[in-house]
């Protein structure tokens, strides 16, 4: 059995993710948008108000783009882990005030304290080492900036928690067929959301990445439910550092 947990998975399950998420790319944002009822772009749209004119902004697997063509900051680094999806972003971001990185979160090829804001919109899932890339972005952040981590809603055991993962698991499928070309699933051995399914199993609930941000040195952390409760923004700050003597 190939390893997968809320701390991270195998470079060979990982692997196999992101061959997925790279055969949907052309049909990404339709297939989310169907899944999530219209509101995948909504839910980006809201998170990336959190980022103003003036910020430097990191965002860890932009994947195609879908969340970074939100940001209107001063300067946007997207950090993407897939050649193929980040030379697909290009069509979709502004290529003036967005640097395309290609690295994974766990070893951020930025400096300490370079940036205001970290986003991480729908990927943190897939991380291999998810403490490994929170103490990444803790690092990369300057005193007082800001990570957020958005996710589909995983609530805990509960009426609420039970239909989310019947959608996840059965539905979601379904709909993504309607969605995507039928080559990209031809081209793959097996339906790449019922990976996503899996990544969603695996997915902790949201006090679990509460006390991964706490326990790796961020304060005021903190979970909302973004629009209809279907998706989560845990956030976190990073601490200034004392100027007392």
């Amino acid at each position: 059995m190939l390893m997968m947990d809320h701390t991270g998975m195998s470079e060979r399950r990982w692997s196999e993710v992101i061959n997925a998420i790279e055969e949907l790319a052309p049909d990404y944002d339709r297939v989310n948008s169907l899944i999530t009822f219209g509101m995948a772009d909504k839910w980006r749209r809201e998170v990336a108000t959190r980022a103003s004119q003036d910020d430097i902004v990191l965002e860890i697997g932009s994947g195609p783009g879908s969340f970074a063509k939100n940001l209107h900051s001063k300067q946007v680094y997207c950090l993407e882990p897939s050649r193929q999806l980040a030379e697909f972003s290009r069509g979709v971001i502004d290529g003036d005030r967005t640097t395309l990185l290609q690295g994974l979160g766990e070893r951020i090829p930025l400096a300490d304290g370079s940036v205001d804001k970290v986003f991480c919109v729908f990927s943190f899932r897939d991380f291999l080492d998810k403490p490994a890339g929170v103490s990444e972005m803790l690092r990369v952040l300057k005193d007082g900036g800001q990570a957020f981590i958005v996710d589909i809603a995983k609530p805990p055991p509960g009426p609420w928690a039970k239909l989310l993962e019947m959608h996840v698991k059965h539905v979601v499928p379904r709909l993504a067929r309607v969605a995507a070309s039928p080559a990209a699933y031809q081209r793959l051995s097996r339906d790449p959301y019922r990976t996503f399914a899996d990544t969603y199993e695996a997915f902790g609930f949201t006090k679990v990445y509460e006390e991964l941000l706490r326990r790796k040195g961020f304060e005021q952390v903190g979970t909302e439910f973004l629009k209809l409760r279907g998706a989560t923004m845990t956030r976190g700050s990073k601490p200034w550092k004392s100027t007392s003597s």
